[in-house]
Order: C-alpha cells, then structure tokens, then sequence
C-alpha cells in the first residue's frame, strides 16, 4: 500500500506514473569477438596502450543492432561521459584524434587495405 491509500485527495485522484523519454533495453557481446576485439587492437595500436572495456549505465540504439538485428556492436569514442550533455561540456582534442584514428583503422583492416 502507498501513501495515496491514506491521504482523501489521492484517493479520488490516484497518481499516475507515465514513462517517457528514451527507454533502452541493455545488451552485451563478447568483448573478445568481431567488431569489439578490432576496435580494441586498433586502440591499441593507435594510442599504444589497450582501451577500457566495461558496461555503462546508461542507453543507447546499440541493444537494437544486437538484441533484434543479431549484429555485434559497440560503443566507442573519446572523452568522459561524465562531461557529456552538461554545461562546459568537453572533450580532449587528443582523445579525439586516437578514436577517429582507431575507427579508421578498424575500417581499413575491415575493408583489406591495412594490416
């Protein structure tokens, strides 16, 4: 029972919870297999030294690609999420120049023309 059993106004207006907004379902592939384990030799090619692997609280599109397209995904970027979407929002120019280069030579050794 909640306090809306108690109280006579909520009695005879019950509260409503309305979901709005993003909902994402969560989803997970093996860290170790396809599009994961290449962006993480890129990184580490790229930056010389390995990429943090680790689940994240928060949602994406990416459960769509993997629950229902049966398509490994992952997400993968630079900067901080911490510092995402507030004010003074940033990321390291740095950051940013080691994940495009990984991105690019994730598709290159995808496509055959890099080693």
């Amino acid at each position: 029972m909640g306090a809306g059993t108690e109280d006579p106004w909520l009695q005879d207006h019950p509260a409503v919870v309305e979901w709005w907004g993003g909902r994402y379902e969560p989803s997970s592939i093996d860290p170790n297999a396809g599009i994961a384990a290449a962006v993480q030799e890129a990184h580490r090619d790229v930056a010389g030294r390995p990429t943090q692997v680790t689940g994240v609280p928060y949602g994406s599109d990416m459960a769509l690609l993997v629950n229902h397209g049966a398509t490994l995904a992952v997400l993968y970027g630079p900067g901080d999420v911490r510092n995402a979407h507030v004010p003074d929002e940033f990321v390291p120019i740095d950051e940013v120049l080691i994940a495009a280069r990984s991105l690019a030579l994730t598709a290159m050794r995808f496509c055959g023309v890099a080693s």
